[in-house]
């Protein structure tokens, strides 16, 4: 069963006993946001009935940060009035396979749901960076951030200081890169420059503790890079990457090596292709990223920092 994990009188944020994984409602005086609906069947119910306790006569608006499975399997049980995602995930060619994949976890635990298990429905496609929607005095800024998949989007309620961000910046995940590490790589260099143009202070991540301040989701965007700038040194100068380090951050290996080496393998083909290089000159400057997981890497020195 789910539990709510945050709760304000405007936000409320229900996290799934599988995976972590975050839905989180939120209530204006104009409209109830749903975002993510998942995982099982009750508390897929529950979400859906705390919305229609609160809901009164405002309108119901649905978003989907990106096609995993595990995030639009709860679609069929809302009655929404508007359903956002982005462009690419409407015209996702595997959306079939998505579908699949919910109806195998279903079958795989013998579950059965009260709705069917179909692929989200758009009405309003974001397509670019900084698109806006206004429904009343509620405000959302919407950006696309590829790199975990290549439909991956964040909402930002402005109002609220809040972003719902997909699956980043998850303190209980490394990144977990299925599409492009280019992307996603750059996905966290924009992050500063979202926040400064919409001024969120708290983050919603996909699975995981939310983020309450400025500060813990910087420094999880920190630990992402080191992540990503450590396993690529691994991959072109052949030194072995530091498992124990890894594991001593995130607490399910028997799980996670699984998407590691996943990550290995699929920046080893960027690698090869030639989609990124290593600069052996390349420094981390910053004090968290100065951690890497490289064996044996001699640290940076901190007068050196910029």
């Amino acid at each position: 069963m789910h539990k709510i994990i945050y709760r304000d009188p405007q936000v409320t944020i229900f996290q799934s006993a599988l995976f972590q994984t975050n839905s989180t409602v939120v209530c204006t005086e104009d409209v109830v946001l749903v975002f993510d609906p998942a995982w099982l069947p009750d508390e897929v119910e529950a979400i859906r009935q705390y919305v229609e306790s609160i809901r009164g006569d405002r309108h119901v608006f649905l978003f989907f940060t990106h096609s995993d499975f595990d995030h639009i399997i709860g679609y069929g049980a809302f009655k929404a009035d508007k359903v956002f995602m982005s462009k690419a995930m409407s015209e996702n060619p595997d959306h079939e396979l998505c579908v699949e994949k919910c109806l195998e976890f279903d079958e795989q635990y013998y579950i059965k749901r009260p709705y069917p298990i179909i692929y989200p429905k758009g009405d309003f496609l974001v397509f670019r960076d900084g698109v806006q929607y206004r429904y009343g005095n509620t405000k959302m800024s919407f950006y696309l951030t590829p790199g975990h998949t290549a439909d991956s989007m964040m909402v930002i309620v402005w109002q609220l200081g809040l972003c719902i961000a997909g699956d980043y910046l998850c303190n209980c995940e490394f990144p977990f890169i299925y599409h492009s590490s280019v992307d996603y790589e750059q996905t966290l260099e924009k992050l500063p420059r979202i926040h400064d143009r919409n001024w969120f202070t708290r983050m919603v991540p996909g699975h995981g503790d939310p983020a309450l301040n400025i500060n813990d989701w910087l420094q999880r965007r920190t630990e992402a890079q080191a992540y990503l700038f450590a396993l690529r040194e691994s991959i072109a100068t052949d030194v072995p990457f530091d498992e124990d380090s890894l594991w001593s951050r995130y607490q399910f290996p028997r799980l996670q090596r699984k998407y590691h080496l996943d990550n290995i393998a699929l920046m080893t083909r960027e690698y090869e292709q030639g989609l990124w290089e290593w600069d052996p000159d390349f420094e981390l400057t910053s004090p968290m990223l100065q951690e890497t997981y490289i064996s044996g890497a001699p640290p940076v020195d901190s007068d050196d920092e910029g």
